[in-house]
């Protein structure tokens, strides 16, 4: 059953302890309008946007592109590549 919009839905975010978002509770849990997207997501926990391009976001295990709407009880986590030598 599809949300309704506007309704807020409950997200897990897991990230990296160097990717500086704005504070998320210990268990991770967050709540967002229905019909969020990843992107919408990564300026709410304020990362702009010149800086999402650097970021691989996955859904429930899976790659997903920052136009991916977000599910009630879907687990987000983002990654920061870092290269190093």
């Amino acid at each position: 059953m599809a949300e309704a919009i506007d309704q807020p839905i409950s997200i897990t975010v897991q990230h990296s302890p160097i990717l500086k978002v704005r504070e998320i509770s210990q268990n991770g849990r967050v709540a967002v309008p229905a019909g969020t997207t990843a992107g919408a997501l990564l300026e709410a926990l304020g990362i702009p946007p010149n800086q999402q391009r650097y970021l691989i976001v996955y859904a429930n295990g899976r790659k997903q592109p920052l136009s991916y709407t977000l599910r009630q009880d879907d687990t987000v986590q983002l990654f920061l590549p870092i290269g190093g030598g």
